[in-house]
């Protein structure tokens, strides 16, 4: 900021040296607020306004050759076309590991992610129309009725993704975290400033190939079983179960900070409700 110079001033110099100080004082305080707003934006970079829809999908065991079928000669060109469309910016197909069996509460788990609001569900016509740009040769009621004898919709769920670490592929493992949360501000920031840059350090150590953070959009309410997930992506089996050192992840990570306080934290904010192992059985992206 340019500041005038004492001499320059007009003849009358307790005023004029009273304007200066003045205007000293602004400079320093805008100096203070720019330098507190950049450290914000270093903190809390910036995320696209991306909406992900979750559907959890069962499928007895009889069903899973046709379900697959389905899914390669359908849904995989249909998500093609949606995202050439620029509609979603991914899909992904998930097959549970574990839990698995007649206990899973689902056998796939279908991702859908929209940068901005998802659209209104499509009529029966646009989705014709949908099918022919896809280039399916299958009518759109006869994939309806296929699909409802091999598969039955469990839940569908709406989450806003906060921040994200790496890349999802097809054949990645990805351990899956909802939380039940005590205090979501506080919390979301934990997630952000502490454990973001530990995964982006586990990336560029090749110990995990992704992280993700979201917040449940819908359904909601106090009766919800979790808010919030994390998930860990994983490029091979091996490494799902790979050991490695939280302390040396957090050093490299946060340079000069205590673990131990620093950790302490996590039970007032939140407690893992669930864990589950998916892989990823499909996957459209730009």
């Amino acid at each position: 900021h340019d500041r005038p110079e004492a001499g320059k001033c007009s003849a009358t110099p307790k005023v004029s040296t009273m304007k200066v100080n003045a205007l000293r004082r602004i400079s320093t305080l805008v100096t203070l607020a720019l330098a507190a707003v950049s450290q914000l934006h270093s903190q809390q970079p910036a995320t696209p306004n991306y909406y992900q829809v979750l559907n959890y999908i069962k499928v007895p065991p009889a069903g899973r050759t046709e379900f697959e079928h389905l899914i390669k000669e359908v849904s995989v060109k249909v998500a093609e076309a949606r995202l050439n469309a620029g509609e979603i910016v991914s899909w992904t197909l998930l097959q549970t590991v574990m839990p698995a069996g007649s206990e899973a509460r689902a056998d796939y788990l279908v991702s859908t992610l929209y940068d901005g609001v998802p659209p209104a569900p499509r009529d029966h016509s646009s989705y014709e129309a949908l099918f022919k740009q896809a280039g399916v040769t299958m009518t759109l009621d006869d994939f309806y009725a296929k699909r409802r004898q091999v598969s039955s919709l469990v839940n569908t769920e709406l989450w806003r993704p906060a921040s994200r670490v790496g890349n999802l592929q097809k054949g990645h493992y990805l351990y899956i975290n909802f939380m039940r949360v005590k205090d979501a501000e506080a919390y979301a920031k934990f997630e952000q400033t502490v454990w973001q840059p530990m995964a982006a350090e586990m990336v560029k150590e090749g110990n995990m190939s992704g992280w993700i953070f979201a917040a449940k959009v819908l359904p909601g309410g106090t009766d919800t079983a979790y808010s919030h997930y994390t998930a860990d992506f994983f490029p091979t089996w091996a490494d799902v179960f790979k050991e490695w050192s939280v302390e040396t992840v957090f050093a490299k990570a946060h340079p000069g900070e205590n673990i131990d306080d620093t950790m302490a934290k996590v039970a007032t904010l939140r407690s893992l409700a669930v864990r589950e192992l998916w892989v990823v059985a499909e996957r459209v992206a730009k």
